[in-house]
């Protein structure tokens, strides 16, 4: 199989909507699904607990579980043990919410991951982690600046056909690269910030 056919298989995986959605939602870190994964491992945990936990103020943590309440994944109840002091207890609800979430990517994953073997699945793990080392060395920086920092070979290219120039728009604005931004780049010609931000 030639390279170009092995990147076209990339692209078609990784722009796949699934793993877009996946990677953007466990990536980031949400209290509101901490919280509930606190209280079905803990018991009597009070809001002074999710604070700590969590390492936010208790303001923030009274809005969660006003918000988790409203949801019925928790409820607000008075210590067995000591009365002045309140306590946060999942639900069943919540407990099913929990479950229901990790569910989602991992149902999508297995028929993804479908008959591959264990040593297959691992073999792989570090071919893409060679990629991506490879992606993040100087020498690709270098040669990347190379190919895209040449404003008189793409404005030539661009009065053959206005398609080269729109796909090198495309990739400079694009955040794929090192999460590249919008205004990362002085014009099209100048990778120096994108360079220091990988680095």
């Amino acid at each position: 199989m030639n390279k170009d056919e092995i990147l076209d298989n990339l692209m078609k995986v990784s722009h796949e909507p699934f793993l877009v959605f996946t990677n953007r939602v466990e990536e980031k870190t949400d209290n509101a699904l901490e919280t509930l994964k606190l209280l079905a491992k803990e018991t009597n945990v009070t809001p002074g607990r999710i604070s700590e936990y969590l390492d936010i103020k208790p303001s923030s943590v009274t809005q969660i579980i006003k918000k988790l309440e409203k949801a019925g994944t928790v409820l607000r109840e008075k210590s067995p043990k000591d009365s002045r002091v309140t306590v946060v207890r999942i639900t069943d609800k919540g407990r099913e919410s929990l479950k229901t979430h990790g569910s989602i990517g991992n149902t999508l994953k297995d028929v993804l991951f479908k008959d591959f073997s264990d040593s297959e699945l691992e073999y792989l793990d570090q071919y893409l982690k060679r990629m991506v080392d490879n992606i993040g060395s100087d020498e690709f920086s270098e040669k990347l600046n190379e190919v895209f920092d040449n404003d008189q070979r793409w404005a030539q290219f661009g009065k053959m056909s206005p398609h080269f120039e729109r796909a090198r728009e495309q990739m400079l604005r694009h955040n794929h690269f090192g999460r590249m931004q919008p205004g990362d780049f002085n014009g099209f010609g100048g990778f120096e910030g994108w360079k220091k931000g990988r680095r």
